[in-house]
């Protein structure tokens, strides 16, 4: 058995990550997942990043067969699948059943979340028992994946190391970055709010513009900056620049995976006070409630007291590294005797 992180390296070819999704726009959890197990062999399959009816089902289609002819001539022995969406899933099941592969699951909150991406539930029970078990972030997805028969093994974040970055332009002597998608969830009014009071910070709010509306831009005070879509390169920089990253959300049980990159780049963090983040995040952190008046005393807090949140991210850094060696390696056990069992059978 490995001793290090990379768990899974020596299956080599014989395992294979698959996301539905361009690499560029995949979810970076899963693929640091998979780069931090060992697992070389990664596939991204798309057609279009368009959404609606009227794209789904040539998307889909197209994605499927794609799907099934890589796996087929690939033919690994282990599969870790990205969901959602969930489609992905079901046809890696159909390539393990028919050649006595095993899968696993990582599972995002979307894929808890949003009810389109758990229909039909016999279907999505019917997955969750086959898969060797579904990667969650927390106790509640755990139960949810349990009540439907299946397995599930909670790895609330992954440790990495992200190439030395560049420095990135800033504006100000205390920097903000807002990591950020334009997502419903993200209380971005509420941060515009509380960034016209705190003149003497700066704050970069990260994501494609294109997603924003144009009255949220509009109502910028002069300290906000909007980034646009940033290549990797460019985005570690900035955060690496910062002196804090803010990653807030409106939605329990939901990983910050924006400051778990900031955990891993040594930056100290400003995210929503819900039960998931304070106890993962539990040092080098200031948990705001989602309001313009949360979010201001919050950052206000951090800029009095920075040193002090700066040395807790580093001690955050050493016990976090710590639970995710101790997570792999007892994934790695359950992917050997999952094989293990698949081949005397």
């Amino acid at each position: 058995m490995p001793t290090n992180s990379k768990a899974l390296a020596e299956l080599g070819p014989e395992c294979l990550f698959l996301a539905w999704a361009p690499r560029s726009l995949g979810a970076p959890r899963s693929q640091v997942l998979a780069n931090e197990l060992g697992i070389e062999e990664q596939h991204f399959i798309y057609l279009t990043t368009r959404r609606g009816l009227l794209f789904a089902p040539w998307k889909y289609a197209y994605q499927a067969v794609r799907t099934l002819l890589l796996l087929f001539r690939k033919r690994p022995r282990i599969v870790l699948v990205q969901s959602p969406p969930s489609l992905a899933v079901l046809f890696v099941y159909l390539y393990c059943a028919l050649t006595n592969s095993r899968y696993l699951v990582e599972a995002h909150s979307a894929a808890f979340q949003y009810a389109y991406w758990t229909r039909p539930r016999w279907l999505y029970r019917f997955l969750a028992r086959k898969a060797i078990t579904t990667i969650v972030t927390n106790k509640e997805f755990q139960q949810l994946v349990h009540r439907s028969g299946g397995s599930a093994f909670i790895v609330r974040d992954i440790a990495t190391t992200f190439p030395k970055a560049k420095s990135y332009p800033l504006h100000g002597s205390f920097n903000v970055v807002v990591v950020s998608t334009f997502s419903s969830d993200e209380p971005l009014r509420e941060v515009l709010e509380a960034a016209a009071d705190l003149e003497e910070v700066q704050f970069y709010i990260t994501g494609k513009k294109a997603y924003a509306s144009r009255e949220l831009l509009a109502s910028a005070p002069g300290n906000v900056h909007f980034t646009d879509f940033l290549p990797d390169a460019s985005y570690y920089a900035l955060l690496s620049s910062s002196q804090a990253v803010m990653c807030l959300s409106t939605r329990d049980h939901t990983m910050q995976y924006g400051a778990c990159e900031a955990l891993w780049l040594g930056k100290p963090i400003i995210t929503s006070d819900w039960p998931l983040l304070r106890a993962y995040f539990d040092k080098g952190t200031v948990h705001v409630p989602n309001t313009s008046a949360g979010i201001r005393q919050g950052v206000r807090e951090m800029k009095e007291h920075y040193h002090q949140y700066d040395a807790g991210i580093k001690e955050l850094q050493i016990a976090q590294r710590q639970e995710w060696h101790e997570k792999a390696q007892a994934l790695a056990r359950l992917v050997h005797k999952a094989t293990q069992a698949s081949q005397r059978d």
